[in-house]
């Protein structure tokens, strides 16, 4: 709602534009009264003198370095014309009639072009007034018009500055900070030498005509004219060729950024390139239609075209819903709306063409991405019970397996109902569906929210259960479940108690290959229907156990490591604030040519298990050092590499000698030992002792996963630091007060022992924003870069230097180029 002070300030700028447009319509009427009154001496000269002033007009110049301050041109200086004239009434009246014409071509509104001129027309008359004034009083012509020139200024910037009731400053508040004393000062030095130069051929001083006066005067007053302004003209156009290449630039970039980050709402996305292809001083995204100096572009999710989606098909005119809810009945169509300040140059045809091929985008993206999505809903869904499907159930039990914390277990139970093919035959089809879908649901509701339900076939379902610690919680879970699927229910008139036969298998750690699990669970599953029909328990429901099995994977990791074949990959780690890159950690990863990759949780679990974890970090350490030479090479301020490894392996007879030999022969990288918190509970002298030794060599000590599972503050005492780890799990949730209150009192307890806190896990904008708005300054995670190996982190170096957030940062090459 318009409050009164805002209303008595729209009255003001009304009343404010009505005076500027009389006032120049006025000195319009005045200059051409003028000229009949008393004839020039040739008509020739006013023509070429209106041609002049409105090809030069066309050169405008913004005075600001934020968008919507007024332009200004060099038009001002051909008001010399005026100045050493003999009637300048008319001089002046032309050069406003010019001025107008030529600003009007190609605008959007007459309305602002006339209230422009009006300012224009009072500039023009301080600078007439007080070069005359000052060419009379005796003063060289040079400085009178270089001050005639300031006078036009000051006029014009003074009244855009009140109309715009100071609002100047770069975070549009009071002040003049948005103002470029360079632009000011060229425009200035450009007006004064074009009033120059029309002065000095108009009276003869150039001499670059020589003959009568009589016949070469008309020359002299409109030579310097044409080609004052020819030359404008062309830096205009060339001015105007450059937006029009921002335009399109903008308008390319959104279609090459197709299809846009699914993860970013489609209308952000669209003012984003938006801003980028249009020069405005606001974006708005609105229910309301553009004003008459505004432009803007529709937006909806939803195509018109579609006739059951038009606001029509939602209710008739005489059903009592109102239009306004029979257009809220469907997703209602929004405006993007650019504005700029009341003083700023008019929008132009093409700007509001390209606002709309940029609104058309981002409207296409939306519906295809509403249509995708539903139709994604749909592939990975089961009709009948609306659990997801067999597809759903794959990607999710990949995803559930690598996403899962160290040594935390999963189970799949593989669920078939007995007897369900008699049922159908005998009570017909339409029971069978109401039994799918009862035990449908109470498998939901017996399940714990972070597991998973899904229907795989006619009448079996799997259940993937997560979080677990044993063997033995998950056998209790499955109790739990089959004990609510089989509890009575009446179908069709009759009691009917779904019997069920269910195989467990349980996984204590990562798999390579999870699909492993839902072959044991099958397995199982059959082996409890076989029994039944081997005279096993026929009347009640039965859960077959299996251990999961991981084959041939020992020798796999062995031969691996002792080959030397693991990849080493790099995750970059950040300045928050700088938005810089200063290490990365190195990560360890193998794919197998045909079990695909083994899960690093499982790689480290197998290389302790088999005797080989030092040669492995020996393996790391080796390669990470060489490439951070490399990474230094591209970008120096890059100097740090961290990598993992236990307490008890800094020791010499482990890793310990291997780093004190290896370390020296770097003296330009900072090696960073991240010791798993975990393991530090252990820790004794020695091997305190050792860590500082190794401090004293250079390298980095760090405390990493503090926050994880089992995390005591006497981990932060135990071993000498220099970079405390904060782990995902305290960052999970930042809308919680409590985490935000954990990770502030961690960084006040680094920023009063002098750590470096880096907080893992990073995976949004908003979280960056979170963190830095509580005095967070390192960062690492998928926000920033995922671990990827060397050949990829080097061309991103060479693409983008140390730019933390790869999707803001300018090219290297593109950001050398401009310089």
């Amino acid at each position: 709602m318009v409050n009164a002070r805002q209303l008595d300030a729209r009255k003001a700028n009304q009343l404010v534009a009505f005076v500027l447009v009389a006032f120049a319509v006025a000195t319009a009427v005045a200059g051409i009264v003028a000229g009949l009154l008393d004839r020039p001496p040739s008509w020739v000269g006013c023509v070429i003198f209106l041609l002049s002033v409105g090809v030069t007009a066309v050169f405008q110049m913004p005075i600001g370095r934020i968008p919507g301050l007024p332009p200004i041109g060099v038009a001002s200086g051909l008001l010399a014309v005026a100045v050493i004239g003999e009637n300048p009434v008319l001089d002046v009246g032309l050069w406003v009639m010019a001025y107008f014409f030529s600003r009007a071509w190609g605008s959007r509104s007459i309305w602002v072009t006339a209230q422009w001129t009006g300012v224009a027309a009072l500039g023009a008359i301080a600078l007439v007034a007080s070069s005359r004034a000052l060419l009379a009083a005796g003063l060289f012509a040079p400085l009178g018009l270089l001050v005639g020139v300031i006078a036009y200024l000051v006029v014009v910037v003074a009244i855009e500055f009140a109309r715009e009731r100071g609002l100047w400053n770069s975070d549009h508040s009071f002040g003049l900070s948005g103002l470029s004393a360079w632009r000011l000062v060229t425009i200035v030095g450009l007006c004064w030498l074009v009033s120059v130069l029309v002065w000095a051929s108009s009276t003869g001083v150039l001499a670059f005509v020589d003959g009568p006066q009589e016949q070469l005067q008309l020359a002299r007053d409109t030579i310097p004219l044409l080609v004052v302004a020819l030359v404008f003209y062309a830096i205009a156009k060339r001015r105007q060729t450059r937006d029009s290449e921002r335009r399109l630039s903008g308008v390319v970039d959104a279609a090459r950024a197709l299809p846009w980050d699914v993860l970013q709402d489609p209308k952000e996305t669209m003012v984003e390139f938006a801003k980028r292809a249009i020069d405005a001083t606001e974006f708005e995204i609105r229910r309301n239609p553009p004003a008459r100096n505004e432009i803007g572009t529709r937006f909806s999710a939803i195509s018109n075209a579609d006739p059951q989606l038009e606001p029509d098909s939602i209710a008739s005119d005489d059903d009592g819903v109102s239009a306004e809810h029979r257009e809220d009945a469907v997703e209602p169509t929004e405006f993007l709306v650019a504005s700029r300040r009341t003083g700023g140059a008019p929008f132009t045809p093409e700007d509001e063409r390209a606002l709309d091929a940029i609104g058309h985008i981002a409207s296409e993206t939306a519906r295809v991405r509403g249509a995708y999505d539903t139709l994604l809903d749909r592939v990975d869904r089961d009709s009948l019970t609306g659990l997801p499907n067999y597809n759903a159930f794959q990607r999710s039990l990949a995803r559930l397996n690598e996403d899962r914390t160290y040594a935390s277990g999963i189970a799949v139970l593989f669920l078939d109902l007995d007897q369900f093919k008699r049922l159908n035959d005998t009570e017909g089809h339409h029971i069978g569906d109401e039994v799918l879908s009862t035990v449908a649901t109470r498998l939901r509701a017996s399940v714990r929210p972070h597991d998973f339900v899904a229907r795989v076939g006619g009448d079996e379902f799997v259940i993937i259960l997560t979080k677990l610690q044993s063997l033995a919680e998950s056998k209790a879970v499955a109790d739990h479940i089959v004990a609510n699927v089989g509890a009575p229910a009446t179908l069709g008139g009759r009691e009917y108690r779904p019997l069920v036969s269910v195989g467990l298998a349980y996984s204590a750690t990562q798999e390579t290959d999870p699909q492993s699990i839902v072959v044991d669970a099958d397995h199982s599953m059959l082996a409890i229907k076989k029994s039944r029909r081997q005279g096993g328990p026929a009347f009640e429901s039965s859960i077959g156990i299996s251990p999961h099995r991981s084959s041939r994977i020992n020798e796999i990791v062995a031969k691996a490591i002792d080959d030397g074949v693991l990849n080493v990959v790099y995750q970059p780690i950040v300045n928050t604030v700088e938005d810089k890159i200063w290490a990365f950690e190195s990560l360890v990863r193998y794919t197998h040519p045909e079990l695909g990759r083994i899960s690093t949780s499982s790689l480290i679990e197998k290389a302790k298990g088999l005797g080989r974890m030092d040669l492995l970090t020996k393996q790391v350490i080796a390669a990470s050092l060489k490439s951070a030479r490399e990474f230094r090479k591209v970008v120096p301020g890059i100097t740090v590499m961290t990598i993992n490894l236990e307490v008890e392996q800094i020791r010499d007879e482990h890793v310990g000698a291997f780093l004190k030999d290896i370390v020296p022969r770097y003296p330009d990288v900072s090696l960073c030992l991240e010791l798993n918190e975990r393991s530090t509970k252990d820790i004794d002298d020695d091997l305190r002792a050792q860590a500082e030794h190794f401090r004293e060599l250079g390298m980095l000590i760090a405390l990493d996963d503090y926050g994880s599972e089992a995390s005591s503050v006497g981990a932060l005492v135990r071993i000498p630091m220099d970079i405390l780890k904060i782990d995902r799990s305290l960052v999970d949730n930042l809308d919680d007060t409590r985490q935000r209150e954990v990770v502030r009192a961690l960084q006040g307890f680094g920023d009063a022992f002098d750590y470096s806190t880096v907080v893992e896990g990073i995976e949004t904008q908003d979280a960056v924003d979170v963190l830095v708005g509580i005095g967070v300054r390192h960062a690492q995670g998928f926000f920033y870069g995922r671990p990827v190996p060397f050949a990829q982190t080097m061309a991103r170096l060479k693409a983008y230097g140390a730019a933390g957030t790869v999707s803001r940062a300018v090219p290297v090459a593109r950001a050398a180029s401009a310089s």
